[in-house]
């Protein structure tokens, strides 16, 4: 069982203070993001995807873990599409996919998909996954397969 797990009787859940909560969100949103892309843009072997979505899996799992003190509040949506989506794309969406696609380009085949095909299933992603998120759920089916 991952540690990340939880069933109805043991709920993993960790409360810190909003600046930190922030701090763990951002610091992972690179990663989701790049694994987004990865799922999107590259033809790879199964097992390769499967990697990367169990590793987007884990990151969602632990962010729904995440409250903030006191009270152990649950994260509005909004500050996850600011963390996760907003702050980091900046309004440029295209730019930003396309240049997480070239990190990853000498690696994998490009599959026939646009940048900016991409660039809108991974806003439509989060759109989806920031409602999860905002009430304590990690959301994932919505992780492209």
């Amino acid at each position: 069982m991952d540690v990340l797990d939880h069933d109805s009787e043991h709920r993993f859940e960790m409360a810190f203070p909003r600046a930190i909560v922030a701090q763990k969100a951002r610091g992972r949103e690179e990663t989701i993001n790049e694994h987004l892309v990865k799922l999107l843009a590259f033809e790879v072997a199964p097992e390769t995807r499967a990697v990367w979505w169990k590793e987007l899996a884990r990151h969602f799992r632990f962010l729904a873990a995440l409250r903030v003190k006191p009270g152990a509040s649950l994260i509005p949506a909004r500050d996850w599409w600011t963390w996760l989506y907003a702050d980091p794309f900046e309004h440029n969406e295209a730019g930003y996919t396309a240049g997480l696609i070239a990190l990853n380009a000498d690696d994998f085949t490009r599959n026939g998909r646009s940048v900016g095909a991409i660039a809108g299933q991974i806003r439509d992603f989060h759109a989806g996954m920031v409602q999860r998120l905002g009430r304590g759920e990690a959301g994932e089916d919505l992780i492209p397969a």
